[in-house]
């Protein structure tokens, strides 16, 4: 099969039959390059006379409209039958409807099953807890540096565009990547601990990313550290839109650059900054790719979602029904988080 598809002959004679189905077509063209031209593009000729013209655009949509809907709408719904279903088959015939059993095993003190203490219940609240606290810390540390260095970034300082690309750099990386070269330092034998202990600032090597008092710290650092490009981006073009006038007629007046920057900047970059909140937000309770590879030593719900459906380890009769339940929670949580983008920004826009 694969021999005949690298046959060269074999193409030769598709385009030829190609191209002289495009010259019969075109036989009421004139000229040597129309004809070309509508030889090599009889397919879409042919669509639009089959067709009609208005009925075009979503002939070239369905392919997209179809991906879409299978990579989507489908895993959507199928994640809705999985949340009140029990069974560790991805086949619904072979699981057995629950209903809101689920959400009690994620919700309840007591095990619904077998009447005992709900450990699960207890895993998904400190999933939740510790999320919390990683958003809540997390976001508003990286949209304050993201300012502070789209601001020192919208200066004539030398070599802005380098140090723009240097910000930047960390977004293009994959997070397994991110991953990988913070677990260099930050392992017990990393660059850190070896650094510390030669300067006599620690007496033995520290897990960074497992010891209690320090996982959520790196875990907030590293983060921002690779997505805080994206967010410097979107405030840069914020500033670059603030119109120069405002800034000369202010230091015409001889105003202060701290009464320039609340008075000015900051009211004319808010709807952009709320934008940059939101989507950070998202991103953010979202947290799961660098945090899983760095093996931090607290649990997100993205990551317990991943580990109940059984990606990791062996699944469970329940599994994959808790997980399902936990994402529907996930995605309320995101569907408030964009309808309050949505209505800070229609508010903004009216103000």
């Amino acid at each position: 099969m694969f021999e005949s598809v690298l046959n060269l002959n074999s193409w030769f004679l598709f385009f030829t039959a190609y191209l002289l189905i495009g010259l019969v077509l075109s036989k009421e063209v004139y000229g040597f390059v129309p004809k070309l031209m509508a030889s090599i593009g009889w397919p879409i000729e042919f669509t639009q006379k089959l067709f009609g013209t208005k009925s075009l655009p979503y002939l070239f949509l369905f392919p997209n409209i179809l991906i879409f809907g299978l990579f989507t709408f489908l895993p959507l719904f199928m994640n809705f039958g999985f949340s009140v279903t029990d069974g560790t088959s991805i086949n619904f015939e072979s699981r057995d409807f629950s209903g809101l059993d689920n959400l009690a095993r994620i919700t309840q003190e007591v095990q619904i099953d077998t009447g005992g203490i709900n450990v699960e219940n207890d895993k998904f609240k400190a999933a939740l807890y510790d999320t919390f606290v990683f958003v809540i810390l997390q976001v508003p540390i990286m949209i304050l540096i993201a300012l502070f260095t789209a601001i020192v970034l919208n200066r004539e300082i030398i070599g802005r565009g380098f140090w723009r690309a240097v910000f930047f750099y960390p977004v293009m990386l994959s997070p397994v990547v991110v991953a990988f070269l913070w677990t260099l330092i930050l392992k017990r034998q990393g660059m850190l601990s070896q650094t510390l202990i030669d300067w006599n600032w620690i007496s033995e090597p520290i897990q960074w990313l497992v010891d209690p008092a320090w996982t959520m710290f790196w875990s907030i650092f590293v983060y921002t550290w690779a997505h805080m490009g994206f967010y410097m981006l979107i405030l840069l073009a914020g500033l670059q839109s603030i119109p120069k006038d405002l800034y000369e007629a202010a230091q015409m007046d001889g105003t202060s650059e701290r009464r320039v920057f609340w008075r000015i900047t900051l009211p004319l970059l808010m709807p952009i900054l709320l934008v940059v909140t939101v989507l950070s937000l998202i991103k953010a309770v979202q947290a799961f790719e660098e945090l899983y590879a760095l093996q931090v030593g607290w649990i997100s719900l993205v990551s317990y979602i991943v580990e109940n459906a059984g990606i990791r380890g062996q699944k469970t009769f329940f599994g994959l029904g808790i997980a399902a339940m936990a994402s529907l929670i996930v995605a309320l949580i995101l569907i408030i988080l964009s309808l309050l983008q949505f209505y800070l920004t229609r508010r903004q826009v009216k103000l």
